[in-house]
C-alpha cells in the first residue's frame, strides 16, 4: 500500500523518505521540508510516548513508525513497514540522536554506550537497510546528521562528539561503497541550533549566538534546508561530503 502524497507537485514529488528521530527538533523540521517539496515521509520515533501524530504535527503524505534505532530487530520491522507503505525508499535521513551531558571524569559506561549505540550504531543499521532497498533501483540519497562538536569536541560531551565524528567517517566509507550503485551519502553538521536543550531558554540561545560570526544560533528549518538540498537532484554529483550549517562557528580549512 502506498501512502497518499501531498497535494501538488514539487522537486521531490514521487520520492519517498524515512527520517529517524523525526518527531521533534531538527528531525521534525526535516520532515516538514521534505514534505513541502513533495516527498512522502515515514517519520520514525523511539517510543509510544514520542509519537508525533496530532493536529498540525505531520504534513500530508507522512506517517509515524516507532522503532528504537539501537535495536536491529526493531529497525528491520520499521523497514518492513516502509516497504509495505512505499514499496521502496529514495531518501534516508539519519537524524536520531541523544546527548545526555556528562563531564568526562563522571561519564559512565552505560551513558557512553547509550550515545554511541543511538547516534552511530543506529545510523549504521538504518543505512544498511536503506541501501538494500536503494541498490536494486540504482539510486538513492542518504544524509546523516552529525554536529560541529565532531570538530570542536565538547567538555560535557566526549561521548557525543565521538559518535558524531564517527558518523562523518561512516558517511565517507558508505559513500565509497555505494557510489557504484548511484547512491550518494553526505553529512550535515549543524552548529548550535534552537531546539529543546536542558537549561537553555531564549536568552540562553541569544547569549550563545553572540559568539557566532553570524550573530545567532541556527533555526531547525535552516538545517532542514541543507538536508533537503542533499536529498534532491541538485546534489547529484556530491557524495562523501560534510556540510556545516553553523553560521561560521566552525570554518573548514
Amino acid at each position: 500500500m502506498t501512502a497518499p502524497g501531498p497535494a501538488g507537485g514539487g522537486p521531490l514529488s514521487g520520492r519517498t523518505a524515512l527520517v529517524t528521530g523525526g518527531n521533534q527538533g531538527i528531525g521534525l523540521a526535516v520532515v516538514q521540508a521534505l514534505a513541502r517539496l513533495g516527498a512522502r515521509v515515514a517519520v520514525n520515533h523511539p517510543t509510544r510516548q514520542t509519537r508525533p501524530e496530532g493536529p498540525g504535527r505531520l504534513p500530508g503524505g507522512c506517517f509515524a513508525v516507532q522503532a528504537d534505532v539501537r535495536d536491529s530487530a526493531q529497525v528491520s520491522e520499521m523497514f518492513a513497514r516502509v516497504r509495505e507503505e512505499f514499496a521502496g525508499l529514495d531518501i534516508l535521513v539519519n537524524n536520531a540522536g541523544v546527548f545526555p551531558r556528562a563531564p568526562f571524569l563522571h561519564l559512565g559506561e552505560e551513558t557512553w554506550d547509550l550515545v554511541l549505540e543511538t547516534n552511530l550504531k543506529g545510523a549504521f543499521l538504518c543505512a544498511q537497510q536503506a541501501a538494500r532497498l536503494m541498490v536494486p533501483r540504482g539510486s538513492g540519497r542518504i544524509v546523516n546528521i552529525s554536529s560541529s562538536a565532531a570538530f570542536t569536541g565538547s567538555p560535557k560531551g566526549a561521548h557525543y562528539a565521538a559518535s558524531k565524528a564517527g558518523l562523518i567517517a561512516l558517511s565517507k566509507s558508505l559513500a565509497r561503497s555505494l557510489a557504484p550503485h548511484g547512491i550518494t551519502v553526505n553529512t550535515v553538521a549543524p552548529g548550535t541550533t534552537e531546539t529543546a536543550q536542558p537549561g537553555l531558554d531564549a536568552e540562553g540561545f541569544a547569549e550563545k549566538g553572540r559568539g557566532i560570526p553570524l550573530g545567532r544560533v541556527a533555526r531547525p528549518a535552516e538545517v532542514a534546508d541543507a538536508v533537503a538540498f542533499l536529498a534532491g537532484d541538485a546534489s547529484a554529483y556530491i557524495t562523501g561530503q560534510t556540510l556545516g550549517v553553523n553560521g561560521g562557528q566552525v570554518m573548514a580549512p
